[in-house]
């Protein structure tokens, strides 16, 4: 029902995000916690909310992509829904360690989906 979409590992390997599309949110999952069947695997979901559009229409978030830096300290997660103006497209920078969004930029394409952090 949540409907994820492009999920990232961590680089130490102990966690997945995964941005979920209908559900407007990211998880963090405890790859340990999960490889042994534990339901408390996702430790954290994280709402994601977009600022109003340029027609002051607020719009779901529609979570895609993710991608993780190499010191593992933040997620960067893309998305928006598709309208018939551009650019609609969302990225939401979450904070690994304090488990919040500390950015959101808007006008970054329109519906977009993967993305690559290059550092």
């Amino acid at each position: 029902q949540t409907r994820p979409f492009i999920p990232s590992f961590t680089p130490d390997g102990r966690s997945i995000i995964v941005p979920n599309f209908r559900a407007n949110n990211v998880s963090i999952v405890d790859l340990e916690l999960a490889l042994a069947g534990n339901p408390g695997a996702e430790v954290a979901r994280i709402p994601l909310t977009r600022p109003p559009d340029v027609d002051n229409v607020v719009r779901p978030a529609r979570p895609k992509g993710s991608a993780v830096t190499a010191d593992g300290r933040y997620a960067i997660i893309s998305g928006g829904p598709r309208t018939t103006f551009a650019p609609s497209g969302t990225v939401w920078i979450l904070d690994l360690h304090t488990r919040t969004i500390v950015a959101t930029v808007t006008g970054i394409g329109n519906d977009p989906y993967g993305l690559a952090v290059v550092e």
